[in-house]
């Protein structure tokens, strides 16, 4: 079977996410849709809207990005045995951070079935604009959800006036100068914007400022000195590696390895599990982290 395509649609409370969600749905008709909504309470509003003709899972009672985190991975795979979709759109809840979104996306097992395209970060206007009066925190939430995407879109431009445009798109800019921003009221936007802006914004390769993955696959056992001195020098672009090693100290045992804030994780697996890695960035620099996992796995 083909991979899922799988888009991400972030943004801040209240930004226009599920109206996006339903414009795309209209426009994919020829394509199978399947939604996967998270809502950080018990009961999901957003997911009444779109009624029973889309195949929807929901994640309910917490965040993506944190509480509901690792059942990401048993959604879609639920998703794919159930719907086989073409395409899955995850609407993530307004206080979710676009990394840990992506990161909930790239569980080893989920490589061969899904492609993620993108981020693509709804910015409302009006309250961008204000946002100094908010938290530092929550002043950090927009302008990481806005950094860390693959294609913005500027929204309820219709409340906005002309000057007031110009200065959030400069300031849209300063924090991420690679993805395209796109104007929208009540955020309509074309699927083509999305899939034809500067070539294919979302295509594997691309270097683009919002976060990438690689995927690797080792064919066995690694030294594992020669694997915690590749971590110390991880570049500081890097923002998580994930998957299952085997050491030579001990080449029977698979170990579950998670990276995150320069802290690495190490637990016993009992299954045997492929011995694939995601590692999770900034415009990665991906020919190197290749060659220097080649060094890893045949020096």
């Amino acid at each position: 079977m083909e991979k899922m395509q799988v888009y991400i649609i972030s943004g801040f409370l209240g930004s226009g996410k599920t109206t996006l969600l339903l414009h795309l749905i209209e426009q994919w008709q020829d394509k199978k849709v399947a939604v996967l909504m998270n809502e950080y309470g018990s009961f999901n509003v957003d997911s009444k809207i779109l009624g029973d003709n889309v195949p929807m899972n929901e994640l309910l009672n917490g965040c993506i990005c944190c509480d509901l985190k690792s059942d990401v991975e048993v959604q879609l795979h639920d998703i794919r045995h159930r719907h086989h979709p073409d395409i899955v759109i995850i609407e993530a809840t307004g206080v979710a951070h676009p990394v840990e979104i992506y990161d909930a996306c790239t569980a080893p097992s989920l490589t061969k079935i899904m492609d993620i395209r993108g981020v693509i970060t709804l910015v409302d206007g009006p309250r961008f604009l204000g946002r100094h009066q908010y938290s530092v925190t929550t002043r950090r939430l927009m302008e990481e959800q806005i950094q860390f995407a693959h294609i913005l879109l500027l929204n309820k431009s219709d409340l906005l006036e002309q000057h007031d445009i110009v200065q959030l798109t400069n300031d849209i800019t300063a924090l991420n100068s690679q993805a395209p921003v796109i104007t929208t009221q009540y955020s309509a936007v074309d699927i083509a914007q999305l899939e034809g802006v500067t070539g294919r914004p979302f295509a594997a390769g691309m270097h683009h400022h919002g976060i990438q993955s690689l995927v690797y696959t080792f064919a066995g056992p690694i030294d594992s000195r020669k694997y915690v001195e590749w971590l110390r020098n991880l570049p500081s672009a890097i923002l998580r590696v994930k998957g299952f090693i085997k050491f030579h100290d001990n080449p029977s045992q698979v170990i579950l390895f998670q990276y995150a804030y320069g802290i690495p994780q190490y637990e016993p697996e009992i299954m045997n599990m492929p011995l694939t890695l995601v590692i999770i960035g900034e415009s990665l620099d991906k020919n190197r982290l290749l060659d220097q996992l080649d060094r890893l796995q045949f020096g």
